[in-house]
């Protein structure tokens, strides 16, 4: 948390809120990122859009498989969606992670991400247009989006099932996730 504590706070909030319980990743593209965010919900995911975070300080944190950050698109545009950098992101692309200030880091996927489930995350749908014929953001948003939108055009997405913090929901094993 200490490379971007407003990020951090701001995932820790949502996460407690259940906010990203049973929210698409919608953009899979291997060897690049896995981007999810937009919940579930449409009154709630209406209102947390409107509520931006300011960036953190650039800490010249280098991306690597596995970081996390929030998506943005210009200054102090961060809401509620993520990216995961894929196992297998060429050096040139990390290289490029992280020079608009509203990508740094806050978070990284334990253990090795080669291994992860990362790769097991449905990517046949390529990417968002206009880049390919993936889910579009701007449709996910609308009040249909989780209704009939992907289910009808995109039915083999994965989804958050439910997301918290470990250490406050009393597991005491791993094991038992």
């Amino acid at each position: 948390p200490y490379w971007a504590p407003r990020a951090a706070a701001r995932f820790l909030e949502l996460v407690r809120s259940k906010y990203y319980d049973g929210v698409a990743f919608n953009r899979v593209v291997p060897k690049f990122l896995t981007q999810f965010g937009i919940g579930k919900d449409y009154f709630v995911r209406t209102k947390e859009r409107e509520l931006t975070i300011w960036d953190d300080f650039p800490k010249d944190i280098k991306f690597e498989p596995g970081y996390i950050s929030f998506a943005g698109s210009g200054h102090d545009s961060r809401t509620t969606e993520l990216f995961i950098v894929m196992p297998g992101t060429s050096q040139e692309q990390l290289d490029k992670f992280g020079e608009n200030s509203w990508e740094t880091p806050f978070a990284v996927i334990d253990g090795d991400v080669d291994k992860s489930a990362l790769n097991k995350i449905y990517s046949g749908y390529g990417d968002m247009p206009p880049f390919a014929k993936g889910p579009d953001s701007t449709k996910i948003y609308d009040v249909d989006g989780y209704t009939t939108y992907l289910p009808k055009n995109f039915p083999k997405l994965d989804y958050v099932d439910r997301c918290y913090v470990v250490a406050e929901v009393g597991l005491e094993d791993e094991n038992e996730l």
